[in-house]
């Protein structure tokens, strides 16, 4: 026992050592943030709207991987910057198909740069992904990759941005899933098809996995945020420090890994799936991987009590994990008490879109002791992508519902027009929301904090990611609010399509593609 105490603290004081390097990491993170406004859904909505795109970043977070796309220039130029990772220009190949590509077929072509992209870059890995140009035309990608000798390894992923999910899928996910709030035992196992992330973790199962020899007490973890993510390297370091507490070995965290580690993670006992679920399901079939998929009842306090202690008992571990889980909440409740104090005096307001909140992870605000008087849901966003008047009903009932069942004393304000927002604003005294939605705000003259930082560590696994929200919100409350009116503040939004332009040409834009959209059946 004295043997693992000592190598735990010498952990820490490593840990301690590289803390100067991951906060950089974190200033460069959040800069370039800031310049870009953050949110990756706004980029998604209103710019670079594709699976590809989700592809090329999932790829390039695993090391020495370069992706190839097979398809025009034109999509690798506008994909270079990923919605994730605007601020650098990455290694990307393209084939570069012209006219005659498409009429003849690509397939020649693909060969040439698969040998290309090699002898540029001297890669591990290089992932071939299509596009819909080279979907449609249908070259045989799969084909090729067998035939072309390169000493790297290959793949093949299905990203042609046409094969996308149902336009129904979005909606009854979100219906099943808005039902499991109030039930969470019938929580359903869900992915998100259409992302890109997903199709490169299942195309990672398919083709590179081995078979391995198991090694006991040992995970692969799916991590929400990669590499390129705020405190992404302060995250992993501290989930080994707080796995090997358990007794549990971390194997592989997809996809911020190498790709020897893909190859070897069927030597991992149990996966914890975090974005999707089919690559799980595929490695449970194949190779016989015990799998967990966190989801939305793992916020808080005690979801991630509750988190801790599935995983552990996946291992037969509970004795051992339920004493050092209790420490360590016992810890983490302690130090948000104390943060707590700088929010005991104060009135807040919540501003957020109805998708990306659950009444769970409303109530980890709580969990950090900051009284909320208003959480205001908007449910536009749903509207635009499909999902039904029935569905967004049921989700604000249930919400409503779990107010009133887990006391939480705030009022919940759906769809607020500006005028309601700027009237909810004068009755607090901070408002809080995230980059999505912080410029109309200011433009209207509403003090924001900026919680953005949220997301981030609401999807840590352990009680650190909570008590380092506590901290930096009791650091803004505590910091001279100076009022900021920043360029991007400064522009004419559609109120109702915000962050739209308001712009007639950009309106029928708009109408347009949600008249086509709706139409789509596949």
């Amino acid at each position: 026992m004295k043997g693992i105490e000592k190598e735990i603290e010498m952990d820490i004081v490593k840990a301690g050592n590289d803390r100067l390097s991951a906060m950089k990491d974190i200033f460069r993170d959040l800069t370039f943030t800031g310049v870009y406004q953050g949110p990756t859904w706004r980029f998604h909505s209103y710019g670079i709207n594709c699976k590809l795109s989700g592809s090329v970043y999932a790829v390039t977070e695993i090391e020495n991987a370069v992706p190839l796309v097979h398809g025009p220039i034109g999509c690798p130029f506008h994909h270079r910057l990923t919605p994730r990772r605007m601020w650098e220009s990455m290694r990307l190949a393209c084939t570069e198909l012209t006219e005659n590509d498409v009429i003849y077929g690509g397939e020649d072509r693909l060969r040439e740069k698969l040998v290309d992209t090699y002898s540029k870059y001297k890669p591990e890995l290089i992932a071939v992904l299509p596009t819909c140009v080279s979907g449609l035309t249908g070259d045989d990608v799969k084909g090729v990759i067998q035939e072309v000798e390169v000493p790297c390894e290959l793949l093949y992923v299905p990203s042609e941005g046409f094969a996308h999910r149902d336009r129904q899928a979005l909606d009854v996910f979100l219906k099943d899933y808005a039902k499991a709030w109030v039930d969470p035992t019938e929580s359903p196992a869900y992915e998100i098809r259409g992302c890109g992330h997903e199709e490169v973790m299942l195309s990672l199962a398919e083709q590179m996995m081995e078979e391995q020899d198991v090694e006991e007490r040992s995970v692969n973890i799916e991590t929400y945020y990669g590499r390129f993510n705020y405190g992404a390297r302060t995250q992993l370091e501290k989930m080994v420090q707080l796995f090997k507490k358990i007794g549990i070995k971390i194997n592989t965290t997809f996809l911020t890994c190498t790709v020897d580690e893909v190859k070897r993670a069927p030597a991992a006992e149990l996966n914890i799936a975090g974005r999707g679920i089919e690559w799980a399901k595929h490695m449970k079939k194949e190779f016989g991987t015990d799998y967990l998929q966190r989801t939305f009842f793992y916020s808080g306090i005690e979801g991630t009590e509750k988190l801790l202690l599935d995983i552990a008992s996946k291992f037969n571990l509970e004795g051992e994990a339920e004493e050092f889980t209790s420490k360590e909440k016992n810890k983490a409740l302690q130090e948000l008490d104390r943060y707590g104090k700088n929010f005991e005096n104060h009135d807040f307001a919540l501003f957020t879109l109805g998708f990306f909140f659950t009444p769970y992870s409303i109530k980890t605000y709580l969990d950090l002791k900051i009284p909320l008087k208003y959480v205001c849901i908007d449910t536009l966003w749903l509207k635009e992508h499909n999902i039904s008047d029935e569905t967004i009903e049921l989700m604000v009932r249930n919400i409503e519902k779990l107010i009133v069942d887990w006391d939480m004393g705030f009022e919940l304000v759906v769809n607020p027009s500006l005028n309601e927002t700027s009237e909810i604003a004068k009755k607090v005294d901070y408002v809080l929301s995230d980059w999505n939605t912080m410029p109309l705000y200011e433009k209207e003259g509403i003090s924001v904090i900026n919680t953005s930082v949220a997301m981030y560590l609401f999807y840590r696994i352990g009680f650190t990611g909570l008590v380092e929200l506590a901290e930096y919100m009791a650091k803004r409350i505590k910091r001279k609010h100076n009022p900021r009116i920043p360029i991007v503040s400064r522009l004419e939004y559609d109120k109702i399509h915000y962050p739209m332009l308001a712009d007639p040409m950009c309106l029928a834009s708009h109408d347009m593609w949600s008249a086509m959209w709706s139409l789509r059946s596949e």
